[in-house]
């Protein structure tokens, strides 16, 4: 990998990056069948895998490029600098597992694994993990032949199982120290230095998962007519997380250890149909709808709304609740028209007294001098007004804990709820017909970056249209979005403080393809030897519905990371990253 930075950067420099990264798997097992009497069937299976990672890396960097156009290390004058790394890691698992099926009506399962990691101390390195499944085939029962033939199959499944993981770094039980070199002692001269050694618990270990499962399957009018209900419980325990009571001046990081635990609640139903008429017209339907929310069950003692407390959903977001834009008529005038700033005194505000702020109408009027995060800022006409929740004459968050969060408020959650697809096709006489749609029911996520907040970095002077033609000045009094403000980067504050208005409704429906094909009659194809010719026209996600306002921002959008580069992109910005390419597509299939 080469980069260079123009003339300007911080500082311009020429780097090149080499990395070799081996991987060595093993997979072997065995099996055999065993039947008694034709009503008794066994099934062993016996195996062992193996994974090791190997990976190395080095880079070479020089400052200063004497030709910018054609940048290598000859052109650099400045200063050199180099690194690299090693890291490796392997697991090995032993694993066994027996079937068992009496008249193909009832059905048990039994696994076993004993799979162990590097990642862990040499006497935990190693555990054992069972799972048991069990199913029942009720159309198979002679009491359930009245149901024949609406009824085809009728099955009742239930498993359990523990797994491990152990997808975490590679030195968590390992202290150790950061090494490099340092410009800001000595007056610019690099000096080496060694990082403070990392907080370690010697005795962590794998990660338990735990899941629980129950299911119905049923078919019905021949065959025709499926469908499947699961529900399923995951409970992630001994989850690798910081450990409580360390405080700030600790001096490094808080060790990890297997204190948290995780608890997830879904469901999925999927119905399928598929029918040929006696015409000749064959059309087939499956559509599916899921969820699934994951509740923290233990992380320690934090009782932050904005932390990992005990009971907090994943994804939950918390902030103001949106009353409106305040008008001028929300505010008291001098005789000249003019807004009038005030000092507020302790009767007008208890907790903000002696901050700025223009004079409200009305008795007792509530100030959102809290809210007011830069100097030259004051909430006037054209900004945002909150509600006051609790209803105690403020505005603010109060202690940012679980039983004093001021007016602060679950909004909404990051997390997809009621993921949902349908799938339809047909076909008529060598003509073919198919449409996938894909969605979710709800999703919201608080934006950050010029595509989402009004008034991001604004002096930049580029904009979404759906901000630009749509604020508020006193001649368009109704816009959705408020007076023009520079928030400069940040992703909260003042008018954008996280809140209910401006939280992006990811919900949407997408058409996730589209095709229409012909097939040629095979009559007329064996004319010249062919077996098939179908032609065909596809659309990939050309149409999608959504409740973006306009923004320009994918709605399955994940903040800050692209489809080529799976870390932070872009400073975490929204709607960045590379969104669902629109294509249409003709082909041709031909069999001879």
């Amino acid at each position: 990998m080469t980069t260079y930075t123009a003339p300007g950067g911080n500082p311009d420099h020429f780097r090149k990056q080499a990395e070799n990264f081996y991987r060595h798997t093993i997979n072997a097992y065995t099996t055999y069948n065993l039947d008694l009497n034709k009503d008794h069937n066994f099934k062993f299976i016996g195996g062992v895998n193996r994974v090791t990672d190997n990976s190395a890396y080095h880079f070479t960097q020089v400052t200063n490029l004497s030709n910018i156009e054609n940048p290598q290390f000859n052109f650099g004058t400045g200063a050199w600098t180099g690194g690299g790394e090693e890291d490796w890691e392997a697991q090995l698992g032993y694993f066994g597992r027996v079937n068992y099926a009496f008249k193909n009506k009832y059905l048990l399962e039994g696994n076993l694994r004993y799979d162990g990691s590097s990642k862990f101390p040499t006497d935990l390195k190693w555990r054992w993990f069972p799972s048991f499944s069990a199913g029942w085939v009720a159309s198979e029962e002679n009491f359930m032949k009245w149901a024949t033939p609406t009824l085809s199959t009728l099955k009742f499944r239930g498993s359990w199982g523990s797994i491990g993981d152990q997808t975490v770094p590679n030195d968590l039980y390992e202290s150790t120290m950061t090494t490099g070199q340092s410009t800001w002692i000595g007056s610019g001269a690099r000096v080496n230095f060694v990082g403070t050694p990392t907080a370690v618990y010697t005795s962590i270990t794998w990660q338990d998962i735990n899941t629980l499962n129950f299911g119905v399957d049923a078919r019905f009018l021949n065959h025709r007519l499926g469908a499947t209900f699961e529900v399923f419980k995951r409970n992630t325990n001994n989850m690798i997380v910081p450990g409580e009571g360390f405080v700030a001046t600790f001096g490094t990081g808080a060790p990890r250890g297997n204190f948290g635990a995780l608890e997830t609640n879904g469901w999925e139903f999927a119905l399928d149909f598929n029918h040929r008429f006696d015409n000749g017209l064959g059309i087939n339907l499956v559509g599916n709808i899921a969820d699934a929310k994951s509740t923290i069950k233990a992380y320690g003692s934090t009782q932050s709304v904005n932390g990992n407390y005990v009971g907090k959903e994943i994804g939950e977001i918390w902030g103001y609740q949106t009353d409106r834009l305040y008008q001028k008529d929300d505010f008291e005038l001098d005789g000249g028209g003019n807004l009038q700033e005030i000092t507020l005194t302790a009767a007008e505000s208890k907790l903000y007294a002696g901050k700025k702020a223009y004079k409200l109408k009305g008795a007792n009027p509530v100030y959102q001098a809290f809210l007011q995060n830069n100097a030259d800022f004051i909430f006037g006409p054209g900004d945002v007004k909150f509600i006051d929740a609790n209803g105690d004459g403020e505005l603010n968050n109060g202690s940012a804990l679980l039983n004093d969060h001021g007016d602060l408020k679950k909004l909404g959650s990051s997390t997809p709820r009621f993921e949902y697809g349908l799938r339809l096709g047909a076909d008529f006489k060598g003509i073919d017909f198919g449409v996938f749609f894909q969605g979710v029911a709800k999703r919201e996520m608080w934006g950050n970056g010029p595509l989402a907040l009004a008034g991001f970095q604004s002096s930049d002077g580029a904009m979404p249209a759906a901000i630009a033609d749509n604020y508020w000045t006193p001649e368009n009094t109704g816009a959705y979005y408020p007076r023009a403000y520079n928030m400069a980067t940040a992703a909260s504050g003042n008018n954008m403080q996280i809140q209910s208005k401006y939280l992006l409704d990811l919900s949407y429906l997408r058409v996730k393809n589209l095709t229409l094909g012909y097939s040629l009659p095979k009559p007329l194809l064996a004319k010249v030897n062919i077996s098939s010719l179908r032609v065909y026209t596809s659309l990939e996600n050309m149409f999608t519905w959504d409740n973006l306002n306009g923004l320009p921002i994918d709605p399955e959008v994940i903040t800050g990371y692209s489809m080529w580069n799976d870390t932070n992109y872009n400073g975490g910005r929204t709607g960045v990253g590379i969104p669902s390419f629109k294509s249409v597509s003709f082909g041709a299939q031909l069999n001879f």
